[in-house]
């Protein structure tokens, strides 16, 4: 089965809908491609095909390897899709798949790269503050580049994806209380780097 990527960090999918505007539901999608309607899947993947780009590009790959792998982590899916226990996570799901297919690539990647764009957004128009904030983009990209992958992953799962932290330790198989630690010590470790480019630099720590 082929399927395209074509996705890009700023810019989502158009969701499909159905009859009268209401959203297809996971759940009834992926009954429908387990029936045998090959069209279903592909509302699937273009649905969450970009929140997959991103969670790859999170975790520290090239944009053409992220699309590569979020590729192969949907035809796992599909090739595998009655294995799904909870059709209506289906995103969850596969977003699990991709954590592991995009671990086994890093596993043996010789360099690491943290986009941080979604983070600090280039200020066009006002030439002292995107120095400023070009500055501390580079900070920030080579201050998590030093975190432990386990504490960065975590970091970035948090204020990167906005998960929570119930979904954090289901994806990771890792206790709630273990997560927040993890965050906890990268936002220390972090705030510790920057305060070197920006000594008022303020960051609450403090897992919620």
């Amino acid at each position: 089965m082929k399927i395209e990527i074509a996705i890009t960090e700023d810019k989502a999918v158009v969701v499909p809908f159905g009859p009268a505007g209401i959203e297809t539901p996971d759940g009834v999608l992926v009954a429908q491609v387990l029936n045998g309607e090959r069209d279903a899947f592909e509302m699937l993947v273009r649905r969450h095909q970009a929140f997959l780009f991103r969670r790859a590009r999170w975790m520290g790959l090239d944009a053409d390897t992220a699309a590569d792998i979020v590729q192969d982590a949907l035809i796992k899916a599909y090739q595998n899709l009655s294995t799904c226990r909870e059709p209506d996570r289906f995103g969850f799901w596969v977003g699990k798949i991709l954590r592991n297919q995009c671990l086994d690539f890093l596993k043996s990647a010789a360099r690491r790269s943290v986009p941080l764009s979604p983070f600090l957004a280039a200020n066009h128009g006002n030439p002292e503050l995107e120095e400023q904030r070009s500055t501390l983009r580079n900070r920030l990209t080579s201050a998590l580049a030093l975190l432990p992958k386990e504490q960065r992953e975590a970091f970035l799962m948090k204020h990167g994806e906005g998960l929570s932290y119930d979904e954090m330790a289901e994806l990771t198989n890792v206790s709630v209380s273990a997560m927040k630690m993890r965050v906890h010590r990268a936002t220390e470790l972090l705030r510790e780097q920057l305060r070197t480019v920006h000594p008022d630099l303020r960051c609450d720590a403090r897992p919620r």
